[in-house]
């Protein structure tokens, strides 16, 4: 037999519909990507290539591997393979290193004009089941044997693994992404990442309100987020709020949008700094006083670098769902300095005229400028 150890298939979805030279910078991307998460993960593996519409993986350990691809960006799915020279009794061989069930099925798809699917399907169908003794059903099959025949080789597989789909991570501009460790915010980073951006983080460190346990939190966030997009040298920002707090906790009502809108300000001006294209938060309308229409806009409306928001429109239920999915949840259960820092009656309906009395009684660009000359810049 030719190569019976384990391969994996990486399939891709978005990057297909793109014109060939971006197509060509994309699959090469993720290319780059899946080899940083398999040493990443420290998965001994051979060779990561391109080849015939899959990225194709070589290693010893392919279940592991397709377990680790779960999540990262680019991938729609992946499958643990055998692979073969593509002629019939090359992959018949290959067929009985596979379990089967009471019933089996097998599906191949071809672009070897020499192999017609129907003819492999009933080759390879007579003799799983001449060597099994299982009957075929091709309607509810217990196990499936896929065959991908793709040139001269052949893939034979019996799982299927989804991926997240989107784009591979660093196709698209560099952000700054405002994380709190909390839910929200680091589903809304991940999510901007599946679209192929790449991420610059910054946290607010709310002292004297927040304790260190909350900066770890974001830390250790951070660590989560960073598996998948493991190649890159993560920098991120700590701005230290400590006197902007001690200021704003003379406010009552519209306290937490005028430190919001500090914030705001504070992560623009770091971003131009940086030649960062935009912000991205993990705000949901409505979820907090904060978060209303109105509010939303009165946080944001004298920024000018584009802002995302890609949590918008989505119920809690969504987001900690998603959250579970890419094992940040765990690491946000430790109680948000927000809920300290808010007033008992937060203010959802701030008008215009009302914050502008705040910021003239707080004096908000000094306090800009004193969050800005705090920042901290890092790396893990």
């Amino acid at each position: 037999m030719n190569d019976k150890t384990g391969h994996v298939l990486i399939r891709y979805g978005e990057i297909g519909t793109k014109s060939r030279p971006v197509q060509g910078k994309m699959l090469n991307a993720l290319r780059q990507r899946v080899q940083d998460k398999l040493e990443y993960e420290e998965i001994d593996f051979q060779k990561v290539s391109l080849g015939n519409g899959r990225i194709i993986v070589k290693t010893d350990n392919a279940e592991k591997a397709v377990e680790k691809m779960k999540n990262l960006p680019g991938v729609v799915s992946a499958s643990p393979a055998l692979k073969v020279n593509s002629e019939i009794e090359e992959m018949k061989e290959a067929s009985e290193n596979f379990e089967y069930g009471e019933t089996f099925g097998i599906d191949a798809t071809t672009s070897n004009t020499e192999l017609s699917t129907l003819d492999i399907n009933r080759e390879l169908g007579g003799h799983v089941e001449e060597f099994t003794g299982s009957p075929v059903d091709l309607d509810n099959p217990e196990t499936w044997l896929k065959v991908e025949v793709r040139g001269d080789d052949s893939f034979l597989f019996t799982t299927t693994v989804s991926g997240p789909g989107g784009l591979p991570v660093g196709t698209q501009d560099e952000y700054l992404s405002l994380i709190s460790g909390g839910i929200d915010s680091p589903v809304a980073t991940y999510k901007m990442m599946k679209s192929g951006a790449d991420i610059t983080p910054i946290y607010f460190y709310n002292r004297p309100i927040a304790a260190e346990d909350h900066l770890i939190r974001f830390e250790a966030v951070l660590q989560k987020l960073k598996e998948y997009h493991p190649g890159k040298k993560w920098n991120y920002y700590i701005v230290d709020m400590d006197e902007v707090n001690k200021e704003l906790m003379g406010i009552e009502k519209g306290r937490m949008v005028v430190h919001r809108k500090i914030m705001f300000k504070v992560a623009e001006k770091i971003a131009e700094k940086e030649g960062l294209r935009g912000l991205v938060t993990g705000e949901s309308l409505g979820q907090k006083s904060s978060q209303t229409a109105r509010n939303l806009e009165n946080t944001t409306r004298e920024i000018e670098k584009p802002l995302m928001r890609p949590l918008l429109t989505e119920s809690k239920n969504e987001i900690t769902a998603k959250a579970r999915e890419i094992g940040t949840f765990e690491l946000s259960e430790i109680n948000s300095a927000c809920r300290s820092l808010a007033p008992d009656s937060p203010s959802t309906d701030l008008k215009e005229d009302q914050l502008q009395e705040l910021e003239e009684k707080v004096d908000i660009e000094e306090l800009v400028e004193k969050a800005f000359t705090e920042r901290e810049k890092k790396s893990i």
